[in-house]
């Protein structure tokens, strides 16, 4: 399409095309932005809550006067399963 071929009620309306789709993408993104921030909000009060409950059963748990943890609550260590097979 040459340039001087065109007319400008043509290249208005193509403006006005350009305008209304940037538009549309600008509403589309804030629409994203809220989505993001509401899922962010639900995950965030949903950790809050987690770690509510686990220092509140932490505080509830009867533990060791001397401070060290007690080796049956310490997690285990996979150890099954042999390093030669990963590589190392």
């Amino acid at each position: 399409m040459f340039f001087g071929l065109i007319t400008k009620r043509e290249l208005d309306q193509l403006r006005e095309d350009l305008t209304r789709d940037v538009r549309k993408g600008q509403a589309f993104q804030q629409e994203i932005e809220y989505e993001w921030a509401k899922w962010f909000d639900k995950f965030r009060s949903l950790y809050a809550r987690l770690l509510k409950r686990e220092q509140k059963s932490a505080q509830d748990a009867p533990g060791d006067t001397n401070g060290e943890p007690d080796a049956s609550k310490q997690p285990r260590r996979q150890l099954d399963f042999p390093h030669s097979r990963r590589g190392f």
